[in-house]
Parts: structure tokens; sequence; C-alpha cells
């Protein structure tokens, strides 16, 4: 059971107009009226550490309380990640500048910091690119990034005033994908989330989650309108329906039409590999969601971030199940 105080600054911190929303899908979903679900939501804050979020995202509203004790909430996450992810190393993950330089064998393209870029480096970076992508060295979720054609770029002193003036320090060349890989939503970069969990010298492998883009969306993060499937480690086929950030299911891609369960994905026992051995890279980070491209020579690394969430894992939708997370960490650590 979490602690009080830490219950009482998430009271605090809590967005009734958010929690009032969370309510009316629950409604929808099971027919609960919101007094009932509001008073069963307190009751997991206390006994599980869950936030609404975490009841709605993961389906806890049609559980017992033995299949709600399985999952990782917004509490267990926070001590997982305390126990597993040491402080004063997480700028290495979040700066995305200081992760390239860290990371760079992972990353199979190349990148550019703008900061310190003369407009010689950027000719030479541009060429023969049709398009690049200028990121903000901190942020989350896809927000601020920019895909910007060659062909329409202004003198490289002037491309270089304009993406500092934006503080889009970082500069990456386009990522060609596998086929197999874009034939879903070709317009975005898809990655698959591999959380990795390095315990001594061993990586555990806790799930992959893919995401898609929708739209004209370059981004196939779901907080840009994208959406998330299950990912088999065994089989590197998709074995869920879709879901987005809004609870809306899809058995296809609402873009393309491709369906989803079945779907072979490419290279998936690669891209875990990479995966696995960047986990190796900053040992005092043990608890990581890396997010992996695949291009036709094989599996990219986009990025990595310290502090994953539990949400992906664990999404009502694609563990039908009903088993969350918790044991498997119960397990590695040797959590009572």
């Amino acid at each position: 059971m979490p602690g009080i105080k830490y219950l009482t600054r998430v009271v605090r911190g809590m967005s009734f107009g958010k929690m009032n929303n969370l309510l009316n899908v629950v409604k929808q979903k099971s027919g609960h009226s919101k007094l009932r679900t509001a008073c069963d939501m307190v009751i997991c804050g206390f006994k599980y550490g869950a936030g609404y979020y975490d009841y709605t995202a993961f389906g806890f509203y049609d559980m017992n309380g033995k299949q709600r004790d399985t999952y990782v909430t917004r509490v267990r996450n926070k001590k997982i990640c305390e126990i597993m992810n040491k402080p004063g190393f997480g700028d290495l993950f979040d700066d995305k500048l200081q992760f390239n330089v860290k990371f760079e064998k992972f990353l199979h393209r190349r990148v550019l910091d703008a900061s310190k870029a003369t407009e010689a480096d950027l000719e030479d970076f541009l060429k023969d690119q049709t398009y690049i992508f200028a990121k903000p060295n901190r942020g989350i979720g896809g927000h601020g990034i920019e895909k910007l054609a060659v062909a329409d770029l202004p003198t490289p002193a002037a491309f270089l005033d304009y993406v500092k003036s934006k503080n889009l320090l970082v500069l990456e060349q386009e990522l060609i994908q596998h086929s197999d890989m874009a034939r879903p939503h070709p317009q975005s970069v898809n990655t698959m989330r591999i959380v990795t969990d390095r315990v001594g010298d061993t990586v555990h492998l806790a799930y992959i989650t893919l995401k898609f883009g929708r739209g004209d969306s370059f981004c196939d993060n779901s907080g840009q309108n994208g959406v998330m499937v299950r990912v088999d480690p065994k089989s590197g086929k998709i074995v869920s329906d879709a879901t987005d950030d809004y609870y809306n299911i899809f058995d296809k891609h609402p873009d393309t039409g491709i369906i989803f369960k079945g779907y072979q994905v490419p290279m998936v026992h690669e891209a875990v590999a990479l995966a696995k051995e960047a986990a190796m890279v900053v040992p005092e980070i043990g608890h990581v969601g890396w997010d992996v491209a695949v291009t036709p020579d094989g599996p990219a690394l986009i990025e990595g971030n310290d502090y994953p969430g539990s949400d992906m894992g664990q999404l009502a939708p694609h563990y039908p199940e009903k088993h969350g997370l918790w044991p498997f960490y119960k397990s590695i650590l040797n959590l009572k």
C-alpha cells in the first residue's frame, strides 16, 4: 500500500476535469455509474497505488482484486524506477544531444548538433538528403519536431539561425524504413517500444508495443493521434487490436485498412538484440523503454526513455488475460 504522504501529493495534483472525462469513458465501457467508479478509483488508489488513468487504461472496472494486484500502477512504477535507475544519469536519455553521442553506434543514421555545427557541416549533412528532422533536445511525445524538405531550406546560415531560434538543436537525417514496417502507415516512422530491465549482467525483456502514425502525421506517438498494438516477442507478430489515447479500438489501420492481428513485424528479434545491447551501455539506468525503427538493413535506435511509464505494456485491449507486469518485476527485483 502506498504511503499517505505520496497519495496526498497525488490528490493535490489531480485534474478533476481529466478525471471526469475518464469517468465518462468507464461509464460508456462498463455501464457503471460515475459515483460507483469514483469510489472504486479511490479504493484502488489506496490498495494498489493506481491513479484514475491506470484504472481506465488497464480496465480495472472489469477486474477482481486478484487481477488488479498484478498491475504496475503509477506508485509501483515509481518504485521500480527508483530501484533500477540511479539519480544523476537521466540526462543521458532526456537530453537528445547527449543521447545521440552516447548511443551513436545504434542510431544507424547521421545526426548533427545544430548548436555546434558550422555552415560547412550543415552543407555536408544535407548532401543527398530529401528531408531532415529537426527536434528539440528535450521533450516528450513527439511535440515540437519538424520535418523539413531540403529543397525548401534557405541558406545554411539562415537555416541554422532558424533552428537555433526554435531550439531545434537535434538534426537527424531521414530514416528509410523497411517496407513491411512502413506499409500500415507510410507517412510516419513507426517504432517498437521495447522495454528492457537490466539486473546485474542480465537484461530482461518486459514487453514490445508497436506504434503507428495516422493521417498526414510523420510521428507515430499516441500523443500525436497515433495507435498502438501488442507484439509477441517470439513470433514477431501483432497479437492485438490497436488502441489510441482516447480508448478507441481498431482492428485495422484506419488509413490503410491493413488488419493488425497476425501482421508480421520485420526483424523483431534483431530489434530486441539491439535494445539489449544498448541496455548495457549505461549500467546505472536499468529500466529503459527503447524506441526502435526498422530499416531495410536492420533496426535503428530512435531514443531511450529512462521513465517509460507502465501503460503501454498493460493496456486493456492488448491484454485480455487481465494480468499485468507486477509479478514480473517482483520476480526480477526480488520484491515482496
